[in-house]
């Protein structure tokens, strides 16, 4: 028996040892590197893509966001003449202009419902401007909101329909893209922004007329400012 073992050992030791090769194992190395850039890939793919998406809503939302805020203003003008004493003020890619119906709840806030707005580009971005009372004292800063970023320009139309002097003539009106009547409304303005990610953007907003009714705040122990007198037909106060 120990004779017989001694031969199987032997021929134990006499087998080739079982393992890998270098070709082998370079071989091995090399399809787990293609894996791991072929994973790493995928990743920086998703990754990128997920940021451009992001990027994409948040440009959409800010460009809804603005357009609501740029109908709001456009189609509440009012005639009433900002700091540079006309009702509608647009040179070198600036609009100004005064508008009604600012929420003040209740009267609470020291301001009326007008309020004064530019719009203005500057440094690739639409700039929203205005301030807190329309009269406007020298040397006060405007309150600045970037309302659209990438904008390079802004362009103005308006549309005016002069008075009709009788019913049976009637008068048909014209787009210019100068505005100098300073004491008169447009009945239309269109408005075009050069932007990066959008293009042109054109918008054309009917204007409702410029009636107003301004009223003044509250004092300040809490009673309301007493009526203005209306005249009457014979030019004396209603109150008489």
């Amino acid at each position: 028996m120990i004779k017989g073992q001694a031969l199987k050992v032997a021929r134990l030791n006499c087998l080739p040892l079982a393992g890998f090769t270098l070709v082998e194992v370079l071989v091995t190395m090399v399809i787990l590197a293609l894996l791991g850039l072929g994973a790493a890939s995928v990743v920086q793919t998703m990754t990128s893509s997920k940021e451009q998406s992001e990027q994409s809503i948040a440009r959409l939302a800010q460009l809804q966001y603005f357009m609501l805020t740029l109908e709001q203003d456009v189609r509440s003008i009012v005639a009433r003449p900002n700091a540079t004493g006309q009702l509608l003020y647009y040179s070198d890619g600036q609009l100004a202009f005064v508008r009604g119906g600012w929420f003040n709840p209740a009267g609470m806030l020291p301001r009326s419902t007008l309020q004064p707005v530019a719009y203005v580009v500057r440094e690739q971005q639409l700039v929203r401007e205005y301030f807190p009372y329309v009269d406007v004292s020298p040397g006060e800063q405007a309150i600045e909101q970037i309302v659209l970023d990438g904008v390079s320009d802004l362009q103005a139309r308006f549309y005016f329909v002069p008075p009709v002097a009788a019913p049976a003539s009637p008068t048909k009106g014209s787009w210019s893209s100068n505005w100098e009547r300073a004491e008169e409304l447009p009945q239309a303005i269109e408005i075009t922004l050069t932007t990066e990610h959008w293009g042109e953007l054109r918008r054309v907003f009917l204007l409702t007329g410029g009636d107003f009714a301004e009223q003044a705040p509250p004092q300040r122990d809490g009673t309301e400012p007493p009526p203005s007198p209306t005249p009457d037909s014979n030019g004396g106060s209603g109150n008489g």
